[in-house]
């Protein structure tokens, strides 16, 4: 999981693990494995009530299969097409790995294949999206949210 707030970065064996710790132990509930929308509308909720939201998942594999990094920010994207709320770079052991994403906060996900937002993006992905398609599987290095 890696929290745009303060940059710090961790692996977690569970998604209820990693949640709990992105909410300083506030939320407890979340289930092992990332939820399906309706899932994620309810928690986000909860965590949003803790101060910090999710805004993306990302996974190694199609079909959200595989490994997958978290990315935790302060708050809510603006949905807006063009203009990038929130961005990291990939980190460590994560390049060219990303195959499927999920949105969330009301996020739409641009994915880049350049660090710092450079290259031809791909997106807006804007549900969950079990392959991202040939033009940036296993291609990204940045993420934008928006």
């Amino acid at each position: 999981m890696q929290n745009l707030k303060s940059g710090s970065t961790e692996c977690f064996s569970t998604f209820t693990a990693a949640i709990s710790d992105a909410t300083h132990g506030k939320v407890q509930n979340a289930p092992a494995a990332v939820p399906d929308a309706k899932g994620r509308a309810t928690l986000n909720k909860s965590i949003e009530a803790a101060g910090e939201v999710i805004q993306g998942t990302f996974f190694d594999n199609r079909d959200y299969g595989g490994d997958s990094w978290t990315v935790v920010g302060a708050g809510l994207c603006d949905g807006s097409d063009g203009v990038i709320n929130y961005q990291t770079n990939t980190i460590d052991g994560w390049a060219d790995r990303i195959s499927s994403v999920q949105p969330w906060a009301s996020c739409k996900i641009w994915l880049y294949p350049e660090p710092d937002l450079n290259g031809d993006r791909d997106g807006p992905f804007t549900q969950n999206t079990a392959w991202v398609g040939s033009m940036m599987d296993d291609r990204t290095k940045s993420v934008g949210f928006s």
